[in-house]
């Protein structure tokens, strides 16, 4: 076992729940092999998979290779999740660093959406827990949007926004209340000239509109997903609208803008002290920008190429 050996405590602690109550199944969690995991009736890996390095799809051969190993074990997920900022938004997937400061939001629901399938597919893990439902304070973290904050949650810090992976758990284990719920909302400017749009919902299809011209509609997956591929976009202003059928449609709509040229979208205006995109400041000439100081503009444009939305500098 990795540091100071665990082991024989976990077993003192099993002993002492079954003395005083020999009735409920003991459990626990661990991040390694060894000893550690054969102790309580049940166990529990903290898992990243796809967060902390490598793919969601290293989350099913860990499942399945353990299984097979040990077919005795009653096996669990105590942790999975992935950071997530609101204010980090990309129009492609890129898997980002956790300990950087880009963790944009579509990666968190990819990775959801991929762990959960894992799981769901394998009736022999006893219970999973997301990590976390809402970003929380963590004094020695500096990633993200800002410092201290472990951003995780499905829910931002405030408890005042849901991010997008909140609803594609809200539409796979809430039936009983219909909705839809159209995916990266929040990323409002749009550089790739064919766009995939996403929603979750409870409906078994949905259609997408363009600007009011039908894309067609999609059947929801297994997992209340619908999908529209190579959608294509005018420049300037789209209005994007998903509705479900029936008497009593649900709707939901977003604005987003398509530019061709990303480096003029992105970087509006500069002035001699930094640059700034839609009147707000994206970075001072002298500070860090995404862990790199900035001397330049010229340097500034070549950082933030890629980068959508908000970006804290120190």
């Amino acid at each position: 076992e990795a540091g100071d050996n665990p082991v024989e405590y976990v077993k003192e602690l099993n002993v002492l729940a079954k003395q005083e109550d020999p009735t409920r199944p003991t459990t626990s969690a661990s991040n390694q092999d060894g000893n550690l995991n054969f102790i309580t009736e049940n166990i529990a890996w903290n898992r990243y998979d796809g967060w902390y390095g490598s793919t969601p799809k290293t989350l099913a051969t860990f499942l399945d290779r353990t299984h097979k190993k040990h077919p005795e074990l009653r096996i669990g997920i105590s942790e999975y999740g992935a950071g997530a900022s609101i204010y980090h938004q990309q129009d492609s997937l890129k898997q980002p660093s956790a300990s950087g400061w880009w963790h944009p939001e579509n990666w968190q629901t990819y990775y959801h959406m991929e762990n959960w399938k894992i799981i769901a597919e394998r009736p022999f893990v006893w219970g999973t827990f997301v990590w976390n439902m809402f970003d929380f304070g963590a004094a020695h973290r500096t990633e993200g949007d800002r410092p201290g904050i472990n951003d995780k949650g499905l829910v931002t810090f405030d408890r005042k926004v849901r991010k997008d992976a909140f609803y594609f758990y809200k539409a796979n284990w809430n039936k009983q209340e219909p909705m839809i719920y159209l995916a990266e909302k929040r990323c409002r400017l749009r550089y790739q000239p064919e766009q995939t749009f996403m929603a979750f919902t409870t409906a078994p299809e949905a259609e997408l509109f363009v600007n009011g011209i039908s894309c067609g509609k999609q059947k929801a997956d297994t997992y209340s997903t619908v999908v529209w591929k190579n959608v294509k976009l005018t420049s300037g202003e789209n209005i994007i609208r998903v509705t479900t059928p029936g008497k009593k449609p649900l709707t939901d709509e977003v604005t987003v803008e398509y530019k061709e040229d990303i480096s003029n979208a992105l970087l509006t205006s500069s002035s001699g002290k930094g640059l700034y995109t839609n009147g707000l400041p994206i970075f001072n000439l002298g500070k860090t920008l995404l862990g790199l100081e900035v001397n330049s503009v010229k340097d500034g444009r070549s950082l933030l190429k890629g980068c959508i939305g908000p970006v804290i500098c120190s």
